[in-house]
């Protein structure tokens, strides 16, 4: 962490600053029962020791930048679910340790804290309890697979008070008036015979129901909490209606729906959930650029720290090396994982378009902002 903040946060001038911090510091290794290591109480307590001071000197350096800082606890570590990975137990009660430091020291630096570890540990025991398979994380105990994700994004929003509405609205087809709107601005508001219309100005975008996620909406109640887009409309004459936005068809609701109010938010026809659609690919795409420069400034820091020449070519050819002897290495588990010699191999392919990484994430950035803006939709309501 470190050896990134200039390139990761300073350099990006950022206002808004996180940390996340426990997993590896813990040094999971220590917990081993297969592998035990010599004086492993001792170097437990060194480990989350030496976690507390960095974390400090992280926030310390963000302090001084007057940063507006959210700390996450950590996620959890699973070790309890049926995987053949060895459970190390007491990690997990490790991570709890930094947890309660995390909630402690953010008092110090008036930081907002975003906790992950316990409602992950909740969600996690509850679901086992009928199944001990199922798990947050992947069966290598650790790393939150995309339901894992998606209930830690419920839980940032949540716990930093993000609205529930994307907007609602609710009109009276007697009296031909506008009850309640939030987040939207109605105009030309028009009640004839069985038919209203309007357009809406609408300041938010609903969130599209990601299919890889799809789990985590039964774990956690993210539409209720984070996704209403409600119309409503009472005194409608009895019988069903059709509901078009820009000329669109995207659905059909009973007066009684109506007078209840429908969530429109999930419904994969209107414009507007076509526009969210489109976000998220470039979300995606933004994602998948900022992990491969992570791994170029992970491998600069890990792998290329001790090389003295800063020449690109030299770093290539220590590299290729590094690969070749990592291949010989069969009883490394470092190199069985695949995992060094596949980052070492992103390096090589990639260092040379970092810059053009970085343009087209600023590019995508543009394109979002652009997307994302207040619009205004036409609305019309015909009974069938």
């Amino acid at each position: 962490m470190f050896g990134r903040l200039q390139k990761d946060i300073y350099d990006n001038n950022p206002t808004v600053v996180t940390l996340s911090a426990g997993m590896n510091d813990v040094n999971r290794g220590l917990y081993s029962t297969k592998k035990p290591v010599e004086n492993a109480e001792v170097k437990k307590r060194e480990a989350i020791e030496k976690y507390k001071q960095n974390v400090t000197k992280v926030l310390d350096a963000y302090k001084a930048h007057n940063y507006k800082i959210i700390l996450f606890t950590p996620t959890l570590y699973d070790e309890t679910v049926e995987s053949t990975a060895e459970s190390m137990k007491g990690v997990n009660g490790a991570l709890g340790e930094c947890r309660e430091f995390v909630l402690q020291t953010a008092k110090n630096y008036n930081a907002t804290v975003v906790d992950f570890w316990k409602p992950m540990n909740q969600i996690n025991d509850s679901l086992q309890k009928k199944d001990p398979t199922f798990t947050l994380t992947n069966k290598d105990r650790i790393h939150p697979q995309p339901t894992g994700h998606m209930v830690m994004a419920y839980l940032f929003l949540t716990q930093t008070k993000a609205p529930k509405e994307v907007w609602t609205l609710s009109l009276d087809a007697k009296t031909k008036k506008v009850l309640s709107q939030q987040n939207c601005e109605l105009t030309g508001l028009k009640v004839i015979n069985n038919s209203i219309s309007f357009k809406n100005r609408e300041l938010a975008l609903p969130f599209p129901k990601l299919e890889a996620a799809k789990l985590a909406y039964d774990l956690v109640p993210i539409i209720d909490s984070l996704n209403q887009q409600i119309f409503k409309v009472a005194n409608l004459q009895s019988g069903s209606y059709k509901l078009k936005i820009n000329e669109i068809e995207v659905g059909q609701f009973t007066d009684l729906e109506l007078a209840k109010g429908v969530n429109l938010a999930l419904n994969t026809k209107t414009p507007q959930y076509k526009v969210s659609e489109e976000i998220a690919k470039l979300c995606e795409e933004n994602a998948s650029k900022a992990n491969t420069i992570r791994t170029l400034r992970r491998i600069e820091i890990k792998q290329l720290s001790n090389l003295k020449s800063t020449n690109r070519d030299s770093a290539k050819a220590y590299l290729k090396q590094y690969i070749d002897e990592m291949k010989l290495q069969k009883n490394n588990p470092e190199a069985n994982s695949g995992y060094y010699i596949m980052t070492a191999q992103t390096y090589l392919k990639e260092i040379d378009n970092e810059e053009l990484f970085k343009k087209r994430m600023q590019e995508i950035e543009v394109e979002i902002y652009k997307l994302n803006q207040p619009k205004t939709y036409s609305y019309i309501l015909e009974k069938i």
